[in-house]
């Protein structure tokens, strides 16, 4: 495993996994994260709370990626015209389905967070990130 995690998340070797490395790690699953989604990402994988995830710690990051992957697949599923953005009709549309379907894992009224994101302005778009944004940020 350390070879592994030195490889793909230690790139300056020092044992630890910081938030430039952990915003290159989203990066590379197709992200542009924020730094406040890394920070996030960085804080739930971050068992200790010392800042940095160790190798030890490693294996909370995969479920991190998995979360993210779930709710990319999520965002995918909504985004009906594949735009790469999430139309507040598609959304409007499905968000019966996803409750119903989410709900056990995403309920708490993130719909209607999501739905909010568009403040009355049914033109507006929303993007993969932002969407991560809200689902993520308290799911963990």
């Amino acid at each position: 495993m350390s070879s592994r995690f030195s490889r793909f998340f230690d790139k300056n070797g020092d044992g630890k996994m910081d938030s430039c490395e952990m915003e290159a790690a989203l990066k590379e699953l197709d992200l542009n994260p924020s730094a406040k989604f890394v920070e996030t990402a960085k804080r739930k994988a971050d068992a200790n709370g010392d800042g940095k995830v160790t190798e030890v710690e490693f294996t909370n990051i995969v479920g991190v990626f998995q979360e993210i992957n779930n709710l990319r697949s999520i965002f995918w599923e909504n985004d009906q015209d594949a735009s790469g953005t999430m139309s507040f009709a598609e959304m409007r549309k499905k968000a019966t389905t996803f409750y119903t379907t989410h709900a056990d894992k995403y309920g708490d009224g993130k719909a209607m967070e999501v739905m909010n994101h568009y403040a009355g302005d049914t033109d507006k778009e929303m993007t993969m990130d932002e969407f991560l944004e809200i689902m993520f940020a308290d799911r963990f």
